[in-house]
Parts: structure tokens; C-alpha cells; sequence
């Protein structure tokens, strides 16, 4: 079990590294697409003909995308968590789950929250990336580019902020089902 814990916390640390660069290089990606939709908003071919908000819709994502790691710690202050989002704090995770060796505990409550506190560097990076991407994804539900539905992409984003958190929501599910 001690390689697959830590080949996933290798993929969750190759997802933490990603992160940041994701998260700027989709800003730029924003920012210069806004650009282009204002400049041909004055323009008789315009692409966003009836729908004059996509480059101002642009413009504001960028924004969030450029600062997403505050995005996501206020998002994760909202759940009731103290997990902070930063630009290196992802990269640099030291686990403080037991090793897999020790990983049973007192009863089998206590063995599953160990087990999610083994995989919780991939969880953390997963859920981070899983919101990126339902920003991502809403942006182009918004353009009209993409067939998801809005409340889709903010169900993902949900889902994101849970595995981000997964350490309290493993403890709640535990405390729910057990007597």
C-alpha cells in the first residue's frame, strides 16, 4: 500500500506544481480574449453579436483566475475549514497521516480517516484543479461555448472545495454513521 500512497502523493504534488501555472497562464488566456472581444465589439463581423457582456465576463475572470488561491482559501473559510490555498503552500505539503504500515486504527472509523489522511495531498490538488476547471467550464457555459449547464459548473466547484477539504468531510461522514 506504500507505493500506491505514494505514487498518488507524487500525482497530487505534480497537480499542486500545475496549479499556479494553470491559474496564470488561463488569466493571460482571460485577459488577452477580453481584449479581443472589445476590439471587435466596434466592428461589423462581431463574433459576440447580442451578446455584449462575453468580453466583460472575460475581463472578470481573469481576475479571478489571477488571484484564485485567495478564491479558493475564502471559499474553503465559507465550508468552515482552515486549509489555506497559497501560491507554494500545495507544492510544499508535508503529510501528518500515519504511514501506511500503521494506518489501522482503534476501530474502523478511525482506520478510513486514516486512510483519506494517507491520500489527502492527491485530494487537496485534485479538488483545487476540479475548481479551476469549473471556472473554466463556466466561462465557456457563459460564452456560449459549451453546453453545460451553470449550475453544473457551480456543483463541481462544490465538489472541488469538498476533496480540497476531505479531511473534515471524512471526519463528519464518520461521526454521521457511527452509533
Amino acid at each position: 500500500m506504500q507505493g500506491l500512497v505514494n505514487f498518488a502523493s507524487q500525482i497530487g504534488l505534480a497537480f499542486a506544481i500545475l496549479f499556479q501555472p494553470f491559474c496564470y497562464l488561463g488569466a493571460i488566456g482571460m485577459f488577452l480574449h477580453a481584449g479581443w472581444g472589445f476590439w471587435r465589439q466596434a466592428q461589423p463581423d462581431n463574433p459576440h453579436r447580442g451578446r455584449p457582456w462575453v468580453p466583460m465576463v472575460s475581463l472578470i475572470v481573469c481576475g479571478v483566475l489571477a488571484s484564485f488561491h485567495r478564491v479558493l482559501t475564502k471559499t474553503n473559510v465559507s465550508a468552515g475549514s482552515t486549509v489555506v490555498v497559497g501560491k507554494t503552500d500545495l507544492a510544499s505539503y508535508t503529510s501528518t497521516a500515519p504511514s501506511a504500515a500503521t494506518v489501522l486504527g482503534a476501530d474502523p472509523g478511525a482506520t478510513i480517516v486514516n486512510v483519506v489522511g494517507l491520500f489527502q495531498l492527491f485530494f487537496q490538488a485534485f479538488g483545487a484543479m476540479a475548481c479551476l476547471f469549473a471556472v473554466f467550464a463556466w466561462h465557456a457555459s457563459v460564452t456560449q461555448r459549451s453546453n453545460r449547464s451553470r449550475t453544473g459548473c457551480g456543483v463541481q466547484f462544490v465538489f472541488g472545495v469538498m476533496l480540497i477539504n476531505v479531511m473534515t468531510v471524512a471526519q463528519w461522514i464518520v461521526a454521521t454513521f457511527t452509533v
